[in-house]
């Protein structure tokens, strides 16, 4: 699900668990996990998601936001991407 981005826009860096690659995690309950927004309150976390973890740092842990924002957009400029 991420490896074939990853290569498509030469992502050597990610994509895949391994030593030296950014870890971007999701572990998550598929049978209760659910999306709480609606129209008029968009903005809910979900409930089922248990454990995120951006760039090796929890965002989620136990299924509560832990505060961190350890995310970047990612562009890419020729063969290279930059952060």
């Amino acid at each position: 699900m991420t490896k074939k981005p990853a290569v498509t826009f030469n992502m050597t860096d990610r994509g895949e668990l391994r030593e030296g690659a950014y870890a971007d995690i999701c572990i998550f309950n598929p049978d209760t996990v659910i999306d709480r927004g609606t129209f008029t309150d968009p903005i809910q976390y979900p409930d089922g998601i248990e454990y995120v973890m951006i760039n090796g740092e929890f965002a989620v842990k136990k299924g509560e936001h832990t505060g961190v924002r350890n995310g970047a957009v990612l562009r890419k400029k020729g063969k290279e991407v930059i952060k």
